[in-house]
């Protein structure tokens, strides 16, 4: 008898997340937009990809996975019968790689509408890329920042133009103190890179308040995604533990989505999403002076240079 009250429990409890998680709505049309995606080979990036392309935008699917990059698209393409997707290599460890993507795009695009960084990744093991950046800190916070600044000049010729920034509720639990210390743990270095997608969402909101471009930052939810796979014997029943406490990527696509195309959003900028409706975030993640120091920090970390600054006002 106890198994079936477990068993309906368990039950409940999808049901329960089912009803809450937020969904996006809004039916704007995507057509003639440009938009680029980090991390859309596969979870949620893949999920808002494919939302996107269904609307009609020409997506950009942006990641460092080659044979998945390639695969996304000619799956999307199927799906969707969008002919508009297509894929560029962007890998987040090299910044010289973010450097290449950005030149690439503006060879072949013109503008930019939407811009969504998405990927996303926990390193258990504390090593460094070639940049000699903490690996996590770089896939999370650096490689995006960079990115984001050197794509300033698209979004403004896009404008008006939205920047999507995928963070965590982990947030809550980041400092920016040693943010490239390799002595910090992995979880703690994961939200140390929430934190900072947060406040950095704020401060380029701030710079770009004479613009039309509108940033805003969001925390998906618990996804199960790649993010929470292993190699161990327990990965399948980690799976369908995942499957009834977690939400399914296209669930959790769903606030990236609805930052992406909602017309509430046309005027929000640096504000910070939950199941598609705006709430705050910590009191830290608020601090104006800690955004501050965060983009200077930033600026010297990714070797940002004065004329990849020029779009972004001081």
């Amino acid at each position: 008898m106890w198994l079936v009250w477990i068993v309906l429990a368990v039950l409940g409890i999808k049901v329960f997340n089912k009803l809450t998680s937020g969904k996006c709505y809004d039916d704007t049309v995507m057509s003639g937009k440009v938009v680029v995606v980090t991390g859309a080979s596969g979870g949620i990036g893949f999920e808002t990809a494919l939302e996107l392309a269904k609307r009609g935008a020409k997506v950009i699917i942006a990641c460092r996975n080659d044979k998945k990059g390639e695969r996304a698209v000619r799956v999307i393409t199927k799906l969707t019968k969008n002919k508009r997707v297509r894929y560029i290599h962007l890998d987040l460890t090299s910044l010289s790689s973010v450097r290449q993507f950005c030149r690439e795009l503006s060879t072949t695009e013109a503008k930019l509408d939407v811009l969504v960084n998405n990927a996303g990744a926990i390193c258990t093991t504390r090593e460094r890329t070639n940049d000699g950046l903490l690996k996590d800190m770089q896939i999370n916070y650096f490689g995006p920042f960079l990115l984001t600044n050197l794509l300033i000049p698209m979004l403004k010729a896009g404008a008006p133009s939205r920047i999507v920034v995928v963070s965590s509720a982990w947030h809550k639990f980041g400092t920016i103190d040693g943010i490239d210390d390799e002595t910090t743990g992995y979880i703690q270095s994961y939200a140390n890179s929430k934190l900072c997608n947060i406040l950095f969402t704020k401060e380029l909101a701030r710079r770009l308040k004479d613009t039309s471009i509108v940033v805003n930052c969001l925390n998906p939810g618990q996804v199960n995604t790649s993010l929470y796979r292993s190699s161990t014997i327990l990965e399948k029943l980690r799976s369908v533990l995942l499957y009834f406490f977690f939400k399914t990527p296209a669930e959790g696509a769903q606030t990236s989505v609805y930052v992406a195309v909602s017309d509430d959003c046309d005027v929000v900028t640096g504000a910070y999403f939950e199941d598609c409706k705006e709430v705050r975030p910590s009191a830290k993640a608020e601090d104006e002076n800690l955004a501050r120091q965060l983009w200077t920090i930033s600026e010297k970390l990714v070797n940002l240079k004065p004329d990849e600054m020029s779009g972004v006002l001081t």
